[in-house]
């Protein structure tokens, strides 16, 4: 076995700055190298496939050894497999920070490693969420059972011995990086679905939001009233213990309660004066139009078991839209449910749109005073709402006035 593992002959200006010289040889053992910045794999990137059969000669191999002789060698039998980015370290501190500064593809880890020990470190990197994917390799001379056994239990992804045989270290290491590569490219595409869902979602959101507004006939500036809806619903319904999981579902569902009015005249929508009977027959209508504009089966029935054909959301918006102008008492509409036969939903967005409708200004009336639109609650109480929603109400009208504060539109506020 050659020895001689010096770097006699090569000129300086053979180095680059990453510490590497051109043919992948290191400049030493106590440098600390980084990867060539086109080797450098971003979190969103996808990472290279890899045959199993095949070297990746852009592995980025790190060697933690005490022996720089050890370590020289190994480079050296890696090198010659093909292998180009190596970067060497001499204790388990260096490891460490070289793992999360660099993200190797593969360690090699002496057993023999100075410092807290390598069967301690490989306990600190199984517990690290991002070092704990970086496979470890343990070289190691020991001829019995147990270091290895342990080292495998602890996390490492494969046990050498010393001597080590080339026919071994190599199929070994390429079979490490592969199952690396293979972990980019997924966590890639999970981040790559990850941020699809996001848009998606932030569109939904969007398309809610229009069209809860067109059926307020609103555009940007104005028509915050079904946002402020959404909100106050989702307080309400945390104060009365509503699955918190759920809660986002409502406020977007909760916006879309008076859709049903894209429906409706614009003569008696923005009539200025009380409607005609024959104008609030029609008005009422806008909860059942509501109901049909949302639920794609097309049921005209208020749903109670859900539909299969529905989204949870829009399974949720249409009983909104369907049962927000029910009254606990049996005298609202569209079908007179009473009590606890109105949806949970409806019931809290039946207060929430009330309040909210009595405090801004309307073609048909100025806003309420603060203590009227209270007062009108108040007094609806085991009447028109639901005692538990009034009480649930009251109990966070601070945070509710808070809102309605921020999101008041300028056209809406009292003179």
């Amino acid at each position: 076995m050659d020895m001689k593992l010096g770097v006699e002959g090569v000129s300086a200006s053979a180095f680059d700055e990453s510490g590497f010289d051109h043919s992948g040889r290191s400049r030493g053992v106590a440098r600390n190298t980084s990867w060539p910045a086109e080797n450098r794999s971003s979190a969103g990137s996808v990472a290279p496939q890899v045959c199993w059969r095949q070297v990746d000669r852009t592995a980025r191999i790190l060697i933690a050894d005490a022996d720089p002789l050890e370590a020289e060698f190994l480079r050296r039998q890696l090198q010659s497999a093909g292998y180009r980015f190596f970067s060497l370290t001499s204790d388990i501190r260096g490891t460490l920070m070289r793992m999360r500064d660099e993200q190797p593809d593969v360690v090699l880890l002496d057993a023999g490693l100075p410092g807290q020990g390598s069967l301690d470190m490989l306990r600190v990197t199984g517990l690290d969420p991002v070092l704990q994917h970086i496979p470890i390799l343990l070289v190691s001379l020991d001829s019995d059972g147990h270091v290895r056994r342990q080292a495998l239990e602890l996390g490492a992804s494969d046990f050498l011995r010393k001597p080590l045989d080339q026919e071994e270290l190599l199929p070994r290491v390429r079979n490490a990086i592969v199952v690396r590569r293979h972990y980019q490219r997924e966590m890639a595409e999970a981040l790559r679905m990850e941020e699809q869902n996001e848009q998606l979602e932030i569109t939904r959101r969007q398309l809610i939001l229009c069209l809860a507004r067109a059926a307020e006939h609103r555009d940007q500036h104005t028509g915050n009233h079904v946002v402020r809806v959404g909100r106050y619903a989702v307080m309400i319904a945390r104060q009365m213990g509503y699955p918190q999981d759920r809660l986002d579902l409502l406020e977007q569902a909760a916006q879309l309660h008076d859709v049903g009015k894209i429906g409706i005249p614009d003569a008696i929508l923005f009539k200025p004066g009380r409607l005609a009977e024959d104008e609030y027959e029609l008005m009422k209508k806008h909860c059942t139009l509501g109901r049909q504009i949302i639920d794609p089966s097309g049921n005209r029935t208020l749903p109670s078991d859900g539909n299969a054909n529905s989204s949870p959301l829009l399974f949720l918006a249409a009983t909104i839209a369907h049962s927000h102008h029910e009254r606990w008492d049996g005298t609202g509409y569209p079908l007179g449910l009473s009590r606890t036969d109105i949806p949970l939903e409806g019931r809290i967005v039946a207060v929430a749109d009330v309040f909210d409708a009595l405090a801004s200004r309307r073609p048909y009336k100025e806003p309420f005073s603060r203590e009227a639109c209270i007062d009108i609650i108040r007094q609806g109480r085991g009447s028109q709402f639901d005692p538990e929603v009034v009480d649930a109400f009251m109990t966070c009208l601070g945070e509710i006035e808070d809102v309605q504060r921020k999101l008041m539109d300028r056209d809406e506020l009292a003179d």
